[in-house]
């Protein structure tokens, strides 16, 4: 039997949003939750928007893929799509794939991200366990 790394707990995230030729179009920070779910770790984010600090936006996964990879680490996949029930994106609809591999210590993770339905942008991602 497999067992699960423990990665579940809160994570903050940090993004690179990317132009088509590889430049940065902005960089964006946001609050990472990752939770228990039925047969892989759910994952929740909402990003800080602004001045005040407020939520700009918050996703949801689906669809997620917890693997092992050849040299032991661990990468988590998934899709996701806006919150329905969030007031700051209920008004609007986004949908993306994200993939995020885990250090072995299990502190840091890197991935990539890219999202469909108006934004059409890639993403560099780094998370560090809180």
């Amino acid at each position: 039997m497999r067992t699960s790394p423990d990665i579940y707990g809160q994570w903050a995230l940090h993004g690179i949003t990317l132009a088509p030729d590889g430049t940065t179009l902005y960089e964006w920070d946001a609050d990472m939750e990752v939770v228990r779910g039925d047969a892989a770790p759910g994952v929740i984010i909402s990003t800080k928007g602004g001045a005040s600090g407020g939520r700009n936006s918050r996703s949801l996964s689906f669809a997620e893929k917890l693997e092992r990879l050849p040299d032991g680490v661990w990468r988590l996949r998934y899709g996701y799509e806006a919150d329905p029930d969030h007031e700051a994106t209920a008004s609007h609809e986004f949908f993306g794939l994200s993939q995020l591999t885990f250090d072995a210590d299990l502190i840091r993770a890197e991935g990539s991200s890219c999202n469909y339905n108006g934004r059409y942008v890639i993403m560099k991602l780094r998370a560090e366990r809180v």
